[in-house]
């Protein structure tokens, strides 16, 4: 490959000195390693040069066209087409040569499954669960990382470099946590299960079951997004998910965070009134954090792709925006289901909710106190 001039390009222009060198050393590594000048061009005028080596060990060698990857793995086209976008990745050009042997390897596998006996819709649902909580985790880890082993007074030659041995140092011990997360949560979720004469006769697991749902969310969360900057919205909300996982203690589950707003679920009545005096109580502690709200009901839904549907999740979701500031409300029938020995319930008012059929008995509910 015929050596770049750099400068003659104009990827050198806006730096000086030291970092005018980093830069220099940085076009000419990456250079050496394949990467096209326009691709260098496009990086620089990006602003992301720094980023192109962690990209490099992260991506593989684009070597293959998505027809190309739907003939070698076995799959018709159009399945390839839908689990990419199942799973909330970029889908190039069909004819363009971007995808690498990583992507190769995922089609196999999902070629596996299906011959497997696996549902395909099925398939794409759980490819949408790991597509979004994977962006997740990327985006978390990513952070993590930048935060890390970015350095006052770094050039981008430092950064890149450092970043890309990060990432291969890391990502090979990466994989163990969410291989342990997700077998201990599988089982968790699978011991709860069911699996009787009804589920047998059907040839499924049930899709709905009797659940209490919780929400929670930050009192006047969005007041506070007109006076504080981004990086401090973004610490609330960090420190909510602390909490909110801090009190899904088995059978309690944190189903999904949403900016100001947690979502628990559980088997197990008692368990989740206690799981959302618990947050409020946790909340009213941290002086930084506005009160919480929540809001319970029980009833049967319906679990779909993580999440979960129905009349007691909407109900619960409405309870919890009439709530006072530091209260937890319930209906009627979590007052019924608990009863008087452990909790103290004031009654709250009767309410109509849109979208719920017929006025709702609402509930305050405490803790008992008990005194030795």
């Amino acid at each position: 490959m015929a050596e770049i001039d750099f400068e003659a390009e104009g990827l050198l222009e806006g730096v000086d000195g030291e970092a005018r060198d980093a830069r220099r050393e940085l076009l000419l590594d990456l250079s050496e390693t394949g990467v096209p000048l326009d691709e260098l061009r496009r990086a620089i005028e990006e602003d992301r040069l720094a980023l192109l080596p962690v990209e490099r060990v992260l991506g593989g060698e684009a070597r293959y066209t998505p027809r190309e990857i739907a003939e070698k793995a076995g799959v018709d086209l159009e399945t390839l087409v839908r689990q990419q976008q199942a799973a909330g990745l970029p889908l190039p050009d069909l004819d363009d040569r971007v995808m690498s042997d990583l992507d190769l390897d995922a089609a196999k596998r999902m070629k596996s499954f299906r011959d497997a006996g696996l549902d395909p819709d099925g398939l794409l649902e759980v490819s949408r669960v790991l597509g979004m909580s994977m962006s997740q985790t990327a985006a978390a880890t990513r952070r993590l990382i930048g935060d890390s082993f970015i350095q006052p007074g770094d050039n981008e030659r430092d950064v890149g470099m450092r970043f890309a041995a990060a990432a291969e140092t890391l990502r090979p011990m990466l994989a163990p946590v969410l291989d342990y997360l997700y077998t201990v949560h599988l089982r968790d979720q699978i011991s709860q299960d069911v699996v009787g004469r009804h589920q047998l006769e059907a040839g499924e697991l049930a899709g709905s079951a009797e659940i209490a749902v919780c929400f929670a969310d930050l009192v006047g969360f969005t007041s506070l997004g007109e006076r504080l900057d981004a990086a401090a919205i973004g610490a609330l909300g960090g420190k909510l998910a602390s909490l909110a996982t801090g009190v899904a203690n088995t059978p309690v589950r944190l189903v999904k965070l949403i900016g100001d707003a947690a979502m628990l679920v559980a088997p197990d009545t008692g368990a989740i009134v206690e799981a959302a005096l618990s947050l409020v109580e946790a909340a009213e502690e941290d002086e930084e954090l506005p009160p919480l709200h929540a809001g319970v009901a029980t009833g049967t839904a319906l679990a779909r792709a993580g999440d979960w549907f129905g009349r007691a999740v909407n109900l619960a979701d409405r309870i919890t925006d009439v709530a006072r500031p530091g209260s937890v409300l319930a209906t009627q029938k979590v007052k019924k289901e608990l009863g008087e020995e452990h909790h103290r319930w004031s009654f709250a008012g009767e309410r109509s909710f849109k979208g719920i059929k017929g006025d709702v008995k609402l509930f305050r509910v405490r803790r008992r106190l008990t005194h030795a």
